[in-house]
């Protein structure tokens, strides 16, 4: 900038400079700083529906254990009486079955009747484990229990016309639930059962007034981007005003600088010429621009923080409406600022030909028409008409001062 730059340039630049800082500072600060809306948490009401539908799970489990422990009990008292260890040592002579082989025969196929339910149930049971260390952990007491409980479920079911592997069945079931502590199982797993109904009930309680944010939408640019293009745009605005009032200011130096020599060599009304007509241009700079752009970002941050691309797009729409408003502005002011412009250019200058006495014969409210007029004429006409009204006015001064004296 230069002694050529309008007050009023400097004004407006300094003003959109402050306002584009400040809107677009708590623009910015509600962009990087806003939360998405609180919500019902669903998924702690699906946690609490999980965690009911898993201690539901756990009550056939419960039902399961007490079976297996009453079973047992009877499959205990069906080997004694079976008397499976009275069995034929491997290697003895075959002999021709006596009653007592055909009578030991049955007592065979009775236990191996009892063993079916204690062994169905241990399959069902085992799946019940992981169920129920995960829900109170394990238990040193129950470990054997659940081991045996295990094993049992992997032994291979006998087919129903094999008498000797129905046999050997029935003594690995008796040797592994025969004395396992199943009580300490039944206990393990209400113990789970019963956790997991409090664990529910407390789920349940605190997800009734749960709440959750909701994540941001995603936009095609993600948050930093799009924060980082619209400030830039701000930025660029404010950086073209300023290079519009530098090459205004300038453009009126390189115009009136030259002069200056011809108005020392009598060409003085072209030099007060060149002042009216660079008065009644408007000023330069692009206040519009910026403050249309911080008021378009401000404005989107405030109604639409979430919305980070719509950042970017209001900033532009701010800019264009921001520069139509100016414009328009300027042409409904019109050249109501050219005598101020005028007077203010001429005391940088100081024209021989005195501005003052141009502006003089321009009555009020005529100054659109006289620079119709005006910009109409070639450079020496216009440099001539200058002269002549200011010696028009000159002579009327003259004629008012003989007047008064008289």
């Amino acid at each position: 900038m230069n002694e050529y730059t309008r007050r009023e340039e400097v004004r407006w630049t300094f003003m959109a400079s402050i306002i584009l800082v400040l809107f677009i500072a708590i623009a910015v600060v509600r962009l990087v700083t806003v939360q998405g809306k609180l919500v019902p948490d669903v998924a702690a009401k699906a946690q609490a529906q999980a965690t009911e539908d898993l201690a539901a799970s756990m009550k056939p489990c419960v039902q399961q254990a007490e079976q297996l422990v009453r079973e047992r009990d009877l499959f205990n008292k069906a080997v004694a009486q079976a008397k499976l260890e009275e069995a034929d040592t491997p290697g003895s002579k075959k002999k021709k079955p006596t009653a007592k082989d055909k009578a030991k025969e049955t007592a065979n196929e009775v236990a191996w009747s009892q063993a079916i339910p204690s062994y169905k149930i241990a399959i069902k049971l085992a799946q019940c484990k992981e169920r129920t260390i995960n829900a109170v952990g394990e238990r040193p007491g129950a470990t054997p229990a659940w081991d045996a409980i295990l094993k049992a479920a992997e032994v291979k079911t006998p087919g129903e016309d094999d008498k000797p592997a129905q046999t050997e069945a029935t003594k690995t079931l008796q040797q592994l639930l025969g004395g396992a502590p199943l009580a300490e199982v039944e206990q393990h797993v209400k113990a789970a059962e019963t956790s997991l109904k409090e664990k529910a009930s407390a789920q349940r309680a605190s997800s009734e007034n749960a709440m959750i944010r909701e994540p941001l939408p995603k936009g095609v640019l993600s948050r930093q981007a799009s924060v980082g293009i619209g400030v830039g745009l701000c930025v660029l605005t404010l950086l073209l005003s300023y290079i519009s009032v530098t090459v205004a200011s300038s453009k009126r130096a390189s115009t009136l600088i030259p002069l200056r020599d011809a108005a020392r060599q009598g060409k003085a009304g072209l030099q007060a010429a060149a002042i009216l007509r660079i008065a009644a241009a408007h000023n330069g700079g692009e206040p519009g621009l910026v403050i249309g752009a911080a008021a378009g970002g401000l404005l989107t941050a405030l109604l639409a923080p979430a919305e980070a691309d719509v950042f970017v797009l209001c900033v532009m729409g701010g800019l264009l409406f921001g520069l139509g408003v100016q414009w328009a502005l300027r042409v409904a002011i019109g050249p109501t600022r050219w005598r101020a412009r005028a007077t203010e250019l001429a005391e940088i200058e100081k024209p021989t030909t005195p501005i003052v006495l141009v502006l003089s014969t321009v009555n009020p409210g005529l100054e659109p028409q006289f620079l119709q007029f005006f910009k109409g004429l070639s450079a020496e006409d216009a440099a001539m008409t200058v002269e002549k009204l200011a010696a028009q006015a000159e002579e009327r001064i003259l004629a008012a001062a003989d007047a008064n004296r008289m």
